[in-house]
């Protein structure tokens, strides 16, 4: 037992330290408060605060493409972007029109719903495919911000929109264009990938030659390629090794006649272990109906198409018809429907054919792909494929070995062929899609 004076000592202590925590922990609840306020009211630097934009002020904005979405939402905050199509006052449609390697247009609609009803535009751009990914991007971009301003200007933030033209290019004399290439782009390409494990490898490759020519006239490609693909799997000190090669060319010529009418004349070669061929040669004239303009094409297109051709094969095995080598004449007759709608997209089509030697070796195929709005945030998607095939001339009349099989190395009758597909969504909750948060 401590004296008098020691116990005093101690419960004077006892009482500091209770003083000093007490006051550490209003502290540290005093930073807690402040901390908090700054995250919600975070102070301006060098108290220059930015105009503040009322959310309730901008338009409502539908991406619909999946063409760098993120960054063009990034880069333009001055719009609200929303989920659905439904909710907006401004549906952005982008459909791409390959050229082969001479690039990608770019087909850019904008239109306008609730209060621009009826306010629509449609711009275009094109992406050379000698264009890296930022610039496509950034030219998509600048397109966008285009074909926004007629919106934004018919709001109150249109003193925000400035419009900047070059003085150079304003006063700039026009001038007759000059193209020594006359509109063909040329692309030579070539890769290969390999791969290796314990008991199996694999090794493909591919490389050709592009040729294109692009005019309002004329539609031009040129198209050698190859390709050789070769595995190796090892099973109870057993190696089965394949090899299969796939060479060949392709080209067509097609001419306009007209706002509805175009002919063309297409070439193929061949060469391929899949399909028996030791050499193929194949030309088809055709022609071609479009009953809309195909001025109208980027949005709706119902096209038919007649072909009647001449192929002369060369096998490399006998055929189950006991052919070595024969000359065929074909025609066929093909339906498509190609439909790029606010409510979604319809691509369709039917073909038939037929050999004129035997009019039983035919073959009848229908595609159809469906992307469909239902309702505000419902959206459903499906399609599929039926060939019935009774065309199948050149498969070998020796049955296939079970590594073919197996390793699908060639072509196996059949007489018919399905794939089917089907999907739905439902998107619901915030209207609005502004944030972008690239973390992880």
């Amino acid at each position: 037992m401590g004296t008098g004076v020691e116990r005093g000592f101690l419960y004077t202590q006892e009482i500091k330290k209770s003083t000093y925590l007490m006051n550490t922990l209003e502290r540290i609840f005093l930073v807690a408060i402040l901390f908090s306020i700054f995250l919600t009211n975070p102070l301006k630097a060098g108290g220059n605060e930015k105009p503040c934009l009322k959310r309730d002020d901008l338009i409502t904005v539908f991406l619909d493409f999946p063409y760098h979405n993120r960054f063009i939402r990034e880069s333009i905050g001055i719009v609200n972007y929303v989920r659905d199509r439904q909710l907006s006052q401004v549906h952005v449609k982008i459909t791409r029109h390959h050229s082969g390697s001479a690039g990608s247009n770019y087909v850019i609609s904008f239109i306008g719903r609730q209060d621009f009803e009826g306010m629509n535009n449609e711009i275009t751009f094109w992406a050379p495919g000698t264009n890296s990914e930022d610039q496509t991007r950034r030219g998509l971009l600048e397109r966008i911000k285009l074909g926004l301003a007629p919106y934004i200007a018919n709001t109150s933030l249109n003193d925000q929109i400035t419009v900047n033209i070059s003085e150079d290019f304003a006063t700039a004399p026009a001038t007759e264009m000059e193209d020594p290439w006359r509109n063909w782009v040329f692309e030579i390409y070539g890769g290969a990938n390999y791969y290796e494990e314990s008991t199996k490898s694999r090794f493909n490759s591919r490389w050709g030659f592009y040729a294109d020519k692009i005019s309002d006239k004329w539609k031009i490609r040129i198209r050698p390629y190859f390709n050789i693909n070769t595995s190796s799997f090892e099973n109870d000190d057993e190696t089965v090794e394949n090899e299969n090669y796939r060479h060949g060319f392709h080209g067509f010529m097609i001419h306009s006649l007209g706002e509805h009418w175009s002919a063309g004349l297409f070439v193929n070669m061949l060469s391929s272990t899949f399909h028996n061929m030791d050499f193929n040669f194949e030309t088809s004239p055709g022609i071609e109906y479009s009953f809309f303009p195909y001025s109208e094409a980027t949005e709706r297109a119902i096209t038919l198409v007649y072909r009647m051709g001449m192929a002369r094969n060369y096998y490399m095995e006998t055929t189950i018809f006991g052919e070595d080598d024969e000359t065929l004449l074909q025609q066929s007759l093909d339906l498509s429907f190609n439909f790029e709608q606010p409510w979604g997209s319809v691509r369709a089509g039917l073909e038939g054919s037929h050999y004129f030697h035997d009019f039983d070796a035919n073959r009848l195929e229908f595609f159809s792909r469906f992307n469909l709005r239902l309702v505000k945030g419902l959206s459903l998607s499906f399609g599929g494929n039926l060939d019935l095939v009774n065309d199948l001339l050149t498969i070998p009349a020796e049955e296939a070995s079970l590594e073919e099989i197996l390793l699908q190395s060639r072509a196996q009758a059949t007489s018919y062929q399905v794939y089917t597909t089907v999907g739905v969504a439902y998107r619901f909750g915030s209207s609005f899609s502004n944030v972008v948060n690239t973390r992880f």
